[in-house]
């Protein structure tokens, strides 16, 4: 069966104006750039693809010391997606405006992977958020340079270039907000906390702060779980992967928060 899309019209219900777990939650405008960009197989705003299918959409940027909140657009990394065990579902590269836009076949209803986003000169990123068969998913990769910001907390945290670094977040599914107050367990490595006061990992603390980011570091490589609580209430749990030669894996972990009537 065959769907078509009008890019232009379904732009704002592909892409939610907050973040989705990203290392930062800012508002990021630019979205109407992505009515913009070519993809094979596009005449005009059009899609033309085969139900049941899944289109990933988003902006690439550069955390800077000047600008960490969004970011600078980054231009031509190349994005690309994976299912679990990493078999690769699609590719392609971001514009001159850091735009992408990735659209594969839904082979299975409840699909679960990772995005990843490489260009020479900056760490490697692979996220993990909603399942990939949340097809209006947004998806904001940051990167960093390799010689960055993320050079402090890798020394703060001590972090071993043979073993698996995690930073991720916590937050309301419905409100897109960090959640606080949640403790983090993992299946192996370190857990640590952005601390509010020093804006840096903290492995004293012992609960997400205002801003939910959390850091497992010096973990083994290769399959994670992610255990979310708060108080003795598990409210999310995930499994990730990750990798050594400071391979970054980004994580985002939504909770559904019980809300008074």
């Amino acid at each position: 069966m065959t769907c078509l899309i009008l890019l232009c019209s379904c732009t704002e219900n592909l892409l939610p104006k907050d973040d989705l777990g990203s290392f930062y939650s800012p508002k990021d405008m630019g979205q109407d750039r992505l009515a913009y960009l070519e993809y094979p197989r596009i005449e005009g705003f059009v899609f033309e693809l085969e139900e049941p299918y899944v289109v990933l959409a988003g902006l690439t940027r550069e955390i800077t010391v000047q600008n960490p909140e969004p970011g600078e657009p980054l231009p031509h990394v190349y994005v690309s997606a994976f299912d679990m065990s990493q078999t690769l579902l699609a590719a392609t590269e971001s514009d001159a405006n850091g735009a992408y836009v990735l659209a594969f076949h839904l082979s299975n209803p409840y699909l679960d992977g990772y995005i990843e986003a490489k260009k020479e000169g900056f760490l490697t990123v692979r996220q993990f958020d909603r399942p990939l068969s949340e097809s209006w998913t947004n998806m904001r990769l940051r990167l960093v340079r390799e010689e960055s910001i993320l050079s402090l907390s890798f020394a703060v945290l001590q972090q071993n270039e043979d073993l698996g670094y995690v930073q991720g977040s916590v937050y309301d599914k419905v409100t897109e907000d960090p959640v606080a107050g949640v403790k983090i367990v993992a299946s192996s490595g370190e857990v640590a906390y952005l601390s509010d006061t020093l804006s840096l990992p903290d492995k004293t603390l012992k609960e997400t702060q205002s801003r939910g980011v959390f850091f497992v570091v010096n973990c083994n490589p290769g399959p994670l779980t992610i255990q979310a609580f708060i108080g003795t209430e598990k409210i999310a749990d995930r499994s990730v992967l990750t990798w050594p030669k400071k391979v970054i894996t980004q994580v985002g972990l939504p909770v559904n928060l019980k809300r008074k009537p």
